[in-house]
């Protein structure tokens, strides 16, 4: 039967309006047959029903009996998904009845025939040591369990993000608070514990906030890796790269955001008033809101709360990206803050090696960059910042920072010159800064054994590099830095006071002290601890926001506050010596 006119006509009379062609309802209609041999009803079986899933596409439109121009709209599919397991089942069978039709589809004709124009295969899932979950092996996972313990929100990210879907990946449940958990939660501190703390007191988007072109480069900067950022997640779902997509967001989260970006501008949001601090939050405002709609797709709840707590929209409604995201773009910035952080990372080596802590300033920090150093040195403030340094210098080259020595690499030398390697050794030990200079740039050079030349290369020579002077030295694909560890009895105490101001914070924190309550604070210590304190009396107070410093001698015992008029004290070490704190609110 070929349609519900020619049903009406073998049956004899009309169809009723509420006629149902489906089981069982299609069961009572029968008719005599032709031959005048028995009577005409439905065979008993019933076609496969991959032939119903093959046929979703149009069918679930009533193709071709109406909404003709809706079905020519939507097909074929700009992608479909499923597991791996159904490569034989609905992908073949979508396929082979969309070849059957043929041209009765809209868009099917000619090369174009297809019903679907990519697939997305999810593969299997496997346990924690790599093997198909069964029952019978007992290491299946409950998934309303794991939903349960880390959200709905962990578990997509993380099973998008650990790989791409069309490879088989084990599943950890560690590996979710160690990568999804742990992102999350990162994403969720910058909003509730620096934005949203912050701006109730005063702050909201308005046109009194400086536009992009006058904020400071380091909010200029963060914008311009949010444009990217927001481009290449667009381009890569475009192209069905989820996984890559994820990570990018990921990336861009917690290495520019939150360890660079807000790490670097945490002091500027402690007030809401000034072109700075407004700068600071409506900057955050805006990454935050496209990052939350950039990880729409991957974790829909949070995504969603965050972008309706900083708009008052769901994040669903809004697009994906903000279209023409080119306005901060700038490959300038971008580069030149890749030097500084290059610069930042070798500098933290230095201070390593010489094993002097970051709150303890140091008096200068010589830099290396290749190319052009203006751009990256108009960026020093934030170095110095990083770095705690009291001043940043560029210099042209390490020539002056590093002393070079060549040992001869004997194995590689016998290879070539045999029985000649003991006097090419000892040429080799004997080159100048100059030659060594040019092996530790990939070049060749020549060395004379017996006045016949010889043609060194680097593989020759193991090149080992001495700091010149006190400065610690560290070095790496055309950046350099030089770190000077010299600590003055000023720059001392500086430090003292760093860690005092660390101390208090810590101990405002565990006392349970809003952000905004002012407090008085007493310090018991030792004469130089006492010393320093009082020299920086005005900055630590302005740090912690207290109303009133008093500094005096160590307690008797162990206790800052003996006469217990304060209500949080504490006994810490700095820098081997005790010091004794206490505060408490003002007003109390």
């Amino acid at each position: 039967i070929g349609s519900y006119a020619e049903l009406a006509e073998r049956r004899g009379r009309p169809l009723p309006a509420d006629f149902d062609p489906h089981k069982p309802h299609i069961d009572q209609y029968a008719w005599p047959a032709r031959s005048g041999r028995g009577t005409m009803r439905r065979v008993p079986e019933v076609i496969d029903t991959w032939f119903d899933s093959g046929a979703m596409p149009f069918a679930q439109w009533h193709y071709p009996f109406e909404n003709r121009d809706l079905v020519a709209a939507q097909y074929p599919a700009d992608f479909i998904a499923e597991g791996v397991d159904q490569t034989r089942g609905w992908f073949y069978s979508l396929l082979a009845i969309a070849t059957a039709l043929g041209d009765a589809l809209p868009g099917n004709a000619g090369d174009a025939a297809a019903p679907y124009r990519s697939v997305v295969v999810n593969d299997l899932v496997l346990d924690a040591q790599g093997q198909k979950m069964s029952k019978s092996r007992g290491n299946v996972v409950n998934p309303w369990e794991v939903l349960e313990r880390h959200g709905a929100d962990a578990v997509r990210l993380f099973l998008m993000a650990s790989s791409q879907v069309w490879v088989p990946r084990r599943f950890d449940e560690q590996a979710i608070r160690e990568t999804a958990g742990r992102f999350l939660l990162t994403l969720r501190n910058i909003h509730n514990g620096i934005f949203a703390q912050y701006a109730n007191f005063g702050w909201a988007p308005g046109p009194d906030d400086p536009p992009v072109a006058a904020r400071p480069a380091l909010d200029r900067w963060i914008l311009a890796r949010l444009a990217r950022v927001e481009a290449e997640a667009d381009r890569l779902l475009t192209q069905y790269e989820a996984t890559l997509a994820a990570r990018a967001i990921m990336q861009f989260v917690d290495e520019d955001l939150s360890k660079w970006y807000v790490r670097l501008s945490r002091a500027r949001f402690y007030e809401v008033r000034g072109p700075d601090h407004q700068a600071a939050f409506a900057t955050l405002h805006e990454v935050l809101t496209v990052v939350a709609r950039l990880l729409a797709p991957f974790t829909p709840f949070l995504s969603d709360a965050l972008h309706r707590a900083l708009t008052g929209h769901s994040v669903h409604l809004a697009p994906y990206t903000r279209g023409a995201a080119g306005p901060h773009a700038d490959e300038g910035l971008e580069a030149a803050m890749d030097g500084v952080r290059t610069l930042a990372r070798l500098a933290h080596a230095a201070r390593d090696e010489a094993g002097v802590k970051v709150r303890q300033p140091l008096p200068s920090l010589q830099c290396v960059v290749p190319g052009d150093p203006a751009p990256v040195a108009a960026l020093a403030p934030l170095l110095a910042a990083e770095l705690n340094v009291k001043r940043v210098e560029f210099v042209t080259s390490t020539d002056t920072l590093v002393t070079l020595e060549g040992r001869p690499n004997f194995r590689t030398l016998g290879k070539v010159f045999g029985k000649e390697t003991p006097q090419v050794a000892e040429a080799v030990g004997s080159l100048g800064q100059a030659p060594l200079r040019d092996l530790a740039a990939g070049k060749a050079v020549t060395v004379l054994v017996g006045g016949t030349p010889r043609l060194i290369v680097p593989e020759h020579v193991a090149i080992i590099r001495r700091a010149s002077g006190a400065a610690v030295v560290q070095e790496d694909a055309g950046f350099g830095v030089a770190l000077d560890p010299a600590v003055t009895p000023a720059l001392r105490q500086e430090g003292w006071a760093r860690e005092v101001v660390s101390r208090l914070q810590r101990l405002r924190k565990e006392a349970g002290l809003a952000v905004s309550d002012r407090i008085r604070v007493r310090v018991g210590a030792g004469a130089e601890v006492a010393e320093a304190v009082a020299a920086h009396r005005a900055w630590i107070a302005e740090e912690v926001l207290a109303v009133g410093l008093e500094v005096g001698a160590l307690a008797p015992t162990e206790a800052a506050a003996p006469d217990g008029t304060w209500a949080a004290s504490q006994a810490a070490d700095v820098d081997g010596q005790t010091v004794q704190l206490a505060l408490i609110k003002d007003g109390l």
